[in-house]
């Protein structure tokens, strides 16, 4: 039984779809891995203003510690002249001093603790993204390496599903290639649609009744609403 341009079309047409998903399958592995690496740049970001964070609050406690040992110094020496005081004016003044310094001293040591505490929890998160970058390198190496591996057997289907689209494209009726040729290259497998019952698959527009009754009869036509080239769906013909 001699086949009619309508199942001619739905084969080229199921071509169409399994060269198309090939192909996105062939882009996708790339895509995932750049997204991948991009994603290790923005970690690698992270990780290094995590470190100029640690770094400066590093800087802020040794800071804090040299004051504290430059106070600690001055009220040693005010303890001296509070021995050598030569009146009780003196004295008290010098013991007011070394009070008051010694008070500054204690807020002082508070911001130091707490400077030390925002140091180590500085510590910690640049351990923790160290960590997730050497993992997402990790994975990044092994999805390369598995996108690499399955592209030759791609590349083969590829091949094979154009060597077998251009076979069934050549018994397409010269008059109707055309059409079919400019369709597909402007829109590749989207470029035919199915009739499911009197419903373009395209446009999901129901289509006019002397046109579904044409298609049904093996006929190949144009969508009037999205332009596609239609054929019956095989179990309605």
């Amino acid at each position: 039984m001699n086949k009619t341009i309508g199942d001619l079309v739905a084969e080229i047409h199921q071509l169409h779809l399994q060269l198309r998903e090939v192909q996105e399958q062939m882009e996708r592995g790339p895509k995932q891995v750049k997204a991948r690496q991009q994603a290790i740049q923005q970690k690698l970001a992270d990780l290094e203003a995590q470190k100029q964070k640690h770094k400066a609050l590093r800087i802020a406690v040794d800071q804090k510690s040299l004051q504290l040992k430059s106070n600690e110094a001055k009220i040693g020496d005010l303890r001296v002249k509070l021995n050598q005081a030569a009146s009780n004016r003196e004295f008290d003044i010098i013991r007011a001093q070394i009070d008051a310094d010694t008070m500054a001293n204690s807020v002082l040591e508070d911001e130091i603790l707490d400077a030390l505490e925002k140091v180590d929890a500085a510590q910690i998160s640049v351990r923790q993204l160290e960590e997730a970058v050497a993992a997402a390198k990790v994975e990044e190496t092994r999805l390369a390496a598995e996108t690499e591996g399955v592209i030759p057997g791609l590349e083969k289907r590829i091949t094979e599903l154009q060597q077998a689209l251009a076979t069934a494209e050549l018994d397409l009726p010269p008059d109707f290639m055309l059409s079919y040729r400019r369709m597909a290259q402007a829109y590749g497998a989207g470029a035919l649609a199915e009739v499911e019952g009197n419903i373009c698959s395209s446009c999901y527009v129901a289509l006019p009744t002397q046109l579904a009754v044409q298609i049904r009869a093996g006929q190949v036509l144009f969508c009037k609403t999205c332009g596609r080239l239609l054929y019956a769906c095989r179990e309605a013909t």
